[in-house]
């Protein structure tokens, strides 16, 4: 199958994830094979990458077609991650607004979910999301299918969690909202870290700044930040950096 196959509306969808897929390689935050984004179509299935290919080597047409019980749709031959499955039939199953879903095992995040105060309010970024994150318990691998029902119940409204001794989550109307949310948390993760590491007492903003900070993003303007700045930027990036992605 090639790209030319599809109709407008995937062809973009499948454009702007494999691009997303190779920024993450390109920032250091894949997992070899692991990890997964996903892309809701408009039949009701969703895009996810083939089982064992790194996320440099992802192009728009080699992504796979699923289900929302797990059956490949096509190409038919291909390996499905069981766990990629679990995790994005679970959210984007638990609420009809979320279209993109992105989970990593990042160095930083891992850490983040394993520190027992979580994410911590540290900087003017991190207070743009700090609200917007839940938190999901470990379980083990993510491989039983009723842990779908908990990671959509643990996700709640907000857009953005943290598994437990596991990795990072975000979700989004776009692949645009989903890749800001998760670029955004994982730089905090990094600065927290930092910041951990250094051994000095951290000092948290002031609570009446910290709530003008939180408040300051539009998420249900058309012309919001993610889609009319972030990620035209971002696609620039992926098409200079990491060629052949809309093959």
């Amino acid at each position: 199958m090639t790209e030319t196959n599809f109709l407008p509306e995937e062809r973009g969808l499948r454009r702007n994830l494999a691009a997303a897929y190779r920024l993450i390689a390109l920032f250091g935050w894949d997992d070899h094979v692991a990890t997964h984004l996903s892309a809701r179509l408009p039949d009701g299935s969703y895009l996810l990458n083939p089982f064992g290919l790194m996320f440099e080597e992802i192009t728009a047409s080699s992504l796979i077609r699923v289900d929302m019980e797990g059956n490949v749709i096509s190409p038919p031959d291909v390996s499905l991650n069981v766990a990629g499955y679990t995790v994005h039939s679970g959210v984007l199953g638990a609420r009809d607004d979320i279209h993109c879903a992105i989970h990593l095992h990042t160095h930083d995040g891992v850490a983040v979910s394993a520190l027992e105060e979580g994410f911590l309010p540290l900087s003017q970024t991190a207070l743009l999301i700090h609200s917007d994150i839940a938190y999901h318990e470990f379980e083990g691998v993510v491989a039983q299918k009723d842990e779908r029902e908990r990671l959509g119940r643990d996700l709640g409204a907000k857009n953005l969690m943290i598994l437990r001794n596991h990795g990072t989550l975000a979700v989004g109307e776009t692949i645009a909202d989903a890749f800001y949310r998760i670029y955004t948390l994982e730089w905090c993760c990094t600065t927290q870290m930092r910041a951990l590491a250094s051994g000095h007492a951290l000092r948290l903003p002031d609570i009446e700044a910290a709530k003008q900070v939180g408040s300051a993003m539009d998420w249900t303007s058309p012309q919001r930040f993610s889609l009319r700045v972030f990620w035209p930027a971002m696609l620039r990036k992926a098409e200079r950096c990491c060629p052949g992605f809309d093959d």
